[in-house]
């Protein structure tokens, strides 16, 4: 019987000591990365290949390529597993073992890890503490937010990674300058009280 085989997926030089653990597991491993990626000390004696691809903007697949080209490596290849090495990932992976009918998170499951509103509300559903939020949807909701939470408020992007975009406001006046700068791409955002705390 053949090992199994994981494709492992990352935009970013990140997952070595996983891919390296991968191998030494008895597993075949293949990587598609970033071609930005391409001068990276990737641990290349566990990895079976490495397909690079140009990236529509950072973190952003082809996914019409991205398809076809693992449609292609199937063909001779069997699949098993996909597995995402970076947060920006997430959901190109779900999306892979979706359409090629793969075991693991598909997308809905996966908006719940990457989308930071989906996150929330999935969050208080289960009767976790979240902070006090809003979708920026609706002019009213983001009103009845500002009157009903105090200030200051985090604007954050709903899809990306650690703290980028975030910007804090500390009136509900400057919350709407930010949105009307946002304009057309506010939807992409959600807004939440600001809770001071420990980061870990």
């Amino acid at each position: 019987m053949n090992p199994p085989t994981f494709l492992c997926i990352s935009c970013e030089f990140k997952g070595v000591d996983f891919l390296k653990a991968c191998k030494a597991l008895g597993n075949k491993v293949y990587l598609v990365t970033a071609k930005s990626t391409e001068d990276k000390p990737w641990p290349r004696e566990s990895i079976a290949e490495i397909f690079y691809m140009d990236e529509v903007r950072h973190g952003v697949w082809n996914m019409e390529h991205f398809v076809a080209g693992l449609a292609y490596l199937m063909r001779s290849n069997k699949v098993h597993k996909i597995v995402a090495l970076d947060d920006f990932d997430v959901e190109e992976a779900a999306e892979l073992r979706e359409h090629f009918r793969l075991p693991g998170m598909g997308q809905t499951t996966a908006r719940h890890f990457r989308d930071k509103l989906a996150m929330r509300l999935k969050a208080s559903e289960a009767g976790l503490r979240v902070p006090e939020f809003t979708a920026l949807f609706n002019d009213e909701e983001i009103n009845e937010f500002t009157r009903r939470v105090k200030p200051p408020y985090m604007v954050k992007p709903r899809l990306e990674a650690a703290a980028r975009g975030i910007r804090k406001v500390q009136t509900a006046e400057e919350l709407w300058q930010v949105l009307n700068e946002l304009g057309e791409k506010r939807h992409n955002y959600l807004a939440e009280q600001f809770r001071p705390g420990d980061i870990y």
